[in-house]
C-alpha cells in the first residue's frame, strides 16, 4: 500500500502523499475547553477575531467540537491542536493561506480526528494512510481530502528530540528544533496544505512525495506565512516566564524607591 509519510530528510522531513478510495467524516460542533482549562472567550471575556478570507463572508466562527479523545488524553498533541486553533481562528496570513477561519477550521478538525499515536521508524514524522474522502463544503465552497489514518510517530520529532549519541539523530525541521512547541505547529500546518484546494483548484501545498528539496519548499511556504505566528508561540511562553521571574524583583524595587508612609 502507498503511504503519505512526514519522512526525514537529511536536513529537513520529505512527504510521500497518494489518494485512494472514501471515507466517512467526523462530526464537528462544539466545546469551550480542554479539560478544566476553559478558553477566554468560552465565558465571554474576550472574543476571537474571527474575520473569515476574502472570498468567505465574514462570521462569527464558534468554537469547533473537540473531534478527538486523544486531545485530552495525550497533552502534548492537546497543547499543538490548541497552538493551531488558536492561530487558525484569528485573522492574519496564515490562516488567509488555509482559506480563512471557516475554511481551515472545518479541514483541521476533520484531519485531527483521525489522528493517533504510533510507533514507526524514527525517520519517520508522521503518517497518513488508507481510503481518502474527498469533501466539498458548501457552505464554504470549499474542495478538501481526509486520509482515512494520520499516524504520529512516537518515536518522531513530534515526541522526541536527539537524547544521546547512542540514539538516531533527530535533526531540526527548517528552523525549528525536534520535540518543540513550534516544530509541532510547522508540521500540522504542513500536513493541513495538502489536504485543502487553492482558488485555481490545486492543493495549496503540491505532493512531495519522496521528493526531498519539494518538502523542503513546502514547509519553507508555511514559515513564510504562518511562521510569525509559530514564532509568537514561543515568545508568548518566554514572555511570561520573564514576568514571573521580574514580580519579585519589581516588588522589592518598588519597596526601596517609595517614599516612607505618613502617619
Amino acid at each position: 500500500m502507498r503511504l503519505r509519510e512526514f519522512v526525514f530528510g537529511t536536513a529537513f522531513m520529505s512527504l510521500a502523499l497518494v489518494t485512494v478510495a472514501a471515507a466517512p467524516i467526523p462530526d464537528n460542533s462544539c466545546v469551550a475547553g480542554i479539560g478544566d482549562e476553559m478558553w477566554p472567550w468560552a465565558t465571554g471575556d474576550i472574543k476571537p477575531n474571527t474575520e473569515a478570507h476574502a472570498s468567505v463572508p465574514s462570521t462569527v466562527v464558534p468554537i469547533p467540537a473537540l473531534p478527538s479523545p486523544m486531545i485530552i488524553e495525550d497533552r502534548i498533541v492537546g497543547s499543538a491542536y490548541y497552538d493551531v486553533l488558536g492561530i487558525l481562528m484569528a485573522s492574519n496570513s496564515c490562516s488567509d493561506f488555509f482559506g480563512g477561519s471557516p475554511v481551515s477550521l472545518d479541514v483541521f478538525n476533520s484531519f485531527m480526528g483521525r489522528v493517533k499515536k504510533d510507533h514507526l521508524p524514527v525517520t519517520i514524522g508522521m503518517r497518513m494512510s488508507g481510503p481518502i474522502t474527498s469533501v466539498v463544503n458548501t457552505n464554504t465552497k470549499t474542495a478538501y481530502r481526509l486520509f482515512d489514518r494520520v499516524s504520529i510517530n512516537a518515536n518522531g520529532p513530534f515526541y522526541r528530540g536527539t537524547a544521546s549519541k547512542s540514539e538516531p539523530t533527530i535533526p531540526r525541521i527548517g528552523r525549528f528544533s525536534p520535540n518543540s512547541r513550534e516544530v509541532r505547529v510547522l508540521m500540522l500546518l504542513h500536513e493541513l496544505g495538502h489536504l485543502i484546494k487553492g482558488a485555481e483548484g490545486n492543493w495549496l501545498l503540491p505532493d512531495d512525495g519522496n521528493d526531498t528539496e519539494l518538502s523542503i519548499a513546502n514547509s519553507q511556504k508555511i514559515d513564510d506565512v504562518c511562521g510569525d505566528q509559530i514564532r509568537e508561540l514561543g515568545r508568548s511562553v518566554a514572555s511570561r516566564k520573564h514576568s514571573k521571574q521580574a514580580q519579585p524583583q519589581e516588588a522589592l524595587a518598588r519597596v526601596s524607591t517609595d517614599p516612607e508612609p505618613k502617619y
